[in-house]
C-alpha cells in the first residue's frame, strides 16, 4: 500500500510539472498596431499602444513630456517600434517578455566657470606665496516642455432649414387596379356595357427617401419605394354562344350566367421616386406643413389573379322546341363552383414590365427633437402607363385542366383570369391614404474648439563655488623643462565603452601627483579621447568621464583641483605613433596627461 501511495504521489508530481511547464511555454501575444493618432496627448497614446499590443509600459513622468501632441500614422507595426518612431532617439525603449521600458538618454548640464580676478585672501611667509581664489561653477540643465492652452468655447452654429434629409414613410389607404368590366368582346356574344364592377382593396406604401433642401422652404427628394395594389372583380352578366351542338347532334343556344363570380388581382410594383417637395413654418416652435409632388419609375415584381367565390351556370336553350334546359350534366348543362371545380390557387397575372406613377402628398412634419421630426399626412398616387399588355382574348369558361370531355367546352377561350380578356379596358392602378414616418435633418455640429501647444525651455541652475589657491614658491625655482620631461605625454589606457583607467605602470598616478605636488605652481591637462567606434554623442560623453575619472585619482592623491583642466575630444584625435609603432584602433582609447608650460 505505502508503495502504491509512493508511486501515485511520484505521477501527480510529474503532471503538475509538465503542466507547469507547459503553462511556462505559453507566451503572451502582442498584437501588432494599425492606427492614426492626430492631435493626441503622448500620455494617452502611449496608454493605447499598451492596450491595443497587450503590453504594460514603464515610465517616469518627470522623464516624459506627457503633453506633447502626437500626431503619427503606424500601419503593422510592433509596441517598441511605435514607441521608438514616436519618442525619437532621446529615449531607450526596450521589451522584456510583457513589460515595455521607457528611460530617456540623460543630457549633461551645461556647466559654465567663472575664474576669480581677485584673490578673496593672500598669505605670505618667506619661502611661498599663498593666493586664495573663490571660482563660481554654474551647471545649467534644461529640457523642453509642451503647456496646453484651451481656447474659448465656439459659438453653435445656428439652425437652419436647408440641408440634407433621410425620410422614411409608411402609407395604409385604399386603391384599386383602375380598370373596368364591359362587354365588348368582337363575337357580340356579351351584352354592351358594364357587365359587372371593380372594386379596391387595401393599398400599402413603404418608402425610403433622401431630400435636399436648396432653400428654407424648397427641396428636391429621390428614393426608393414599394407600392402594394388590389382590386376584386365581379361579374353577374350572361355570355351566349350560338348554334352549338349537343351530344344527340342537335343544335342549340349555350349560356353561362355568372353568378357573384370574384376574382382578386395584386400588383407589387418597386419604383424610385422623384419629386420636388415644400415645407412652410407654421408656429414659432417649428411645426411646418409639408408637400410634395414627383414621378415614380418602377418595375412590377408580383403579378397574381385568384378566384374567390361565385359560380358559372350552363343553361341550353333551344329556340326551335321553345324551351330551356338546366341541370343536365349529360347533356352538359350544370352549375360550376369556386372552390369545388375552379381551383382558388393564385396564378401568374400578365402586366407590363414598366410602370410609371404620378404621385402627390401633404402633411405636417412635427418636431420631436432639433433633428427628427414625426410625418403624418394624406398620399395619392396613380399610374400614367397602362400596365396591361393587350393580349385579351374573348371571356370563355374553358377550364384549363378539365377531368371531363364534356367540361372542355372548346367552342370557349380557356379562362385565364378577367385582366387576360377584352371585357378589362386600362389597367391604371391608384392607392389613397394615410402615412406616418419620421425624418432626420443633418444639423452641423459645432466643432470642438482645438487646443493649442507651445514648447517652453525650463532650466534648472545650481551653482556652486570651488577655492582654487595659486602658490609661489619664492626660494626654491625648478626648472620647467625638467618637469615636461618629467611628465611628457603621460598616457592612460582604456578598455572599449570602459571608464576604468588601466593603471600600468600602477604607480604612474602616484608619480604625476608626486611631481604636482612638489611643484604647486604647476598646471596639466588631462584630455580624454574614445576610438571611432560608436556615434559621436556617446563617445563625447565616453572621453569626458574617462577624463574626469582619472582627474580624480589625480585629486584624491591630494593634488588642488585648481592644477588641473579636464578636456574632452571624442574621437576627434587620433593617437600619435612614434616612429617604429603601427596605430591601432585601441591606442585611441586614452586619457593623455599634458603639462602647460607657463
Amino acid at each position: 500500500m505505502q508503495k502504491f501511495t509512493s508511486l501515485l504521489l511520484c505521477l501527480l508530481l510529474s503532471v503538475a510539472s509538465l503542466s507547469a511547464a507547459n503553462n511556462k511555454s505559453k507566451k503572451p501575444t502582442h498584437k501588432k498596431i494599425t492606427k492614426t493618432y492626430s492631435n493626441a496627448s503622448l500620455k494617452d497614446v502611449i496608454e493605447d499602444i499598451g492596450k491595443r499590443a497587450n503590453y504594460t509600459i514603464n515610465y517616469a513622468e518627470a522623464e516624459l513630456d506627457l503633453l506633447q501632441p502626437v500626431n503619427v500614422k503606424l500601419k503593422d507595426v510592433s509596441a517598441t517600434t511605435a514607441l521608438k518612431k514616436i519618442l525619437g532617439k532621446q529615449y531607450i525603449v526596450k521589451a522584456k517578455k510583457s513589460v515595455i521600458n521607457i528611460t530617456n538618454v540623460p543630457v549633461p548640464p551645461t556647466v559654465y566657470q567663472v575664474a576669480a580676478t581677485a584673490p578673496s585672501h593672500v598669505e605670505e611667509d618667506e619661502e611661498r606665496i599663498i593666493r586664495t581664489y573663490e571660482d563660481t561653477t554654474f551647471s545649467v540643465t534644461c529640457k523642453m516642455q509642451t503647456q496646453r492652452i484651451d481656447p474659448d468655447p465656439l459659438p453653435e452654429i445656428p439652425y437652419t432649414p436647408k440641408g440634407h434629409y433621410v425620410q422614411a414613410m409608411l402609407g395604409l389607404g385604399y386603391g384599386s387596379m383602375g380598370y373596368t368590366l364591359t362587354g365588348n368582346q368582337s363575337n357580340g356574344l356579351l351584352p354592351e356595357g358594364k357587365i359587372g364592377k371593380n372594386t379596391g382593396d387595401l393599398q400599402g406604401l413603404l418608402q425610403v427617401q433622401y431630400a435636399y433642401y436648396f432653400h428654407n422652404n424648397w427641396g428636391v427628394t429621390a428614393g426608393l419605394a414599394f407600392s402594394a395594389y388590389g382590386s376584386y372583380g365581379v361579374l353577374n352578366t350572361t355570355a351566349r354562344w350560338n348554334e352549338q351542338g349537343d351530344s344527340d347532334g342537335e343544335l342549340y343556344n349555350h349560356l353561362t350566367e355568372a353568378n357573384k363570380w370574384k376574382e382578386h388581382q395584386i400588383t407589387h410594383i418597386v419604383e424610385v421616386p422623384v419629386g420636388i417637395q415644400c415645407m412652410y413654418p407654421l408656429n414659432e416652435d417649428n411645426l411646418r406643413l409639408q408637400a410634395g409632388i414627383g414621378l415614380r419609375v418602377g418595375v412590377p415584381v408580383y403579378n397574381k389573379w385568384a378566384l374567390k367565390s361565385g359560380a358559372i351556370e350552363h343553361v341550353g336553350e333551344y329556340p326551335q322546341w321553345g324551351m330551356t334546359i338546366r341541370d343536365q350534366q349529360d347533356r352538359d348543362f350544370y352549375t360550376e363552383q369556386i372552390g369545388n371545380d375552379w381551383s382558388k390557387d393564385r396564378q401568374p397575372l400578365n402586366l407590363k414590365s414598366f410602370a410609371l406613377a404620378f404621385d402627390a402628398n401633404v402633411g405636417l412634419a412635427v418636431p420631436i427633437t432639433q433633428q427628427i421630426d414625426l410625418l403624418c399626412g394624406l398620399y395619392f398616387q396613380i399610374n400614367c402607363i397602362d400596365l396591361n399588355n393587350y393580349s385579351q382574348k374573348d371571356l370563355g369558361w374553358q377550364q384549363p385542366n378539365a377531368e371531363a370531355d364534356y367540361r372542355k367546352h372548346n367552342f370557349m377561350e380557356t379562362y385565364e383570369g378577367l385582366i387576360a380578356t377584352n371585357t378589362v379596358n386600362h389597367v391604371l392602378p391608384w392607392g389613397l391614404g394615410l402615412k406616418v414616418g419620421v425624418q432626420w435633418h443633418h444639423k452641423e455640429k459645432t466643432p470642438a474648439p482645438q487646443p493649442t501647444f507651445i514648447k517652453i525651455q525650463v532650466c534648472d541652475t545650481t551653482i556652486t563655488l570651488a577655492t582654487r589657491h595659486d602658490t609661489i614658491i619664492k626660494p626654491k625655482q625648478e626648472a620647467a623643462k625638467e618637469i615636461i620631461r618629467l611628465m611628457h605625454k603621460s598616457v592612460i589606457w582604456f578598455d572599449v565603452n570602459s571608464t576604468k583607467p588601466k593603471l600600468e605602470p600602477a604607480t604612474i598616478i602616484q608619480d604625476i601627483a608626486a611631481i604636482l605636488r612638489e611643484n604647486p605652481n604647476q598646471r596639466i591637462i588631462v584630455s580624454g579621447h574614445a576610438s571611432k567606434e560608436g556615434n559621436a554623442r556617446r563617445n563625447r560623453i565616453l572621453s569626458e568621464k574617462r577624463a574626469q575619472a582619472v582627474a580624480d585619482l589625480i585629486i584624491a592623491e591630494g593634488i588642488p583641483a585648481a592644477q588641473l583642466s579636464v578636456e574632452a575630444h571624442s574621437s576627434d584625435i587620433e593617437y600619435t605613433v612614434t616612429e617604429g609603432q603601427t596605430h591601432t584602433i585601441a591606442l585611441d582609447r586614452r586619457v593623455e596627461i599634458i603639462p602647460i608650460e607657463e
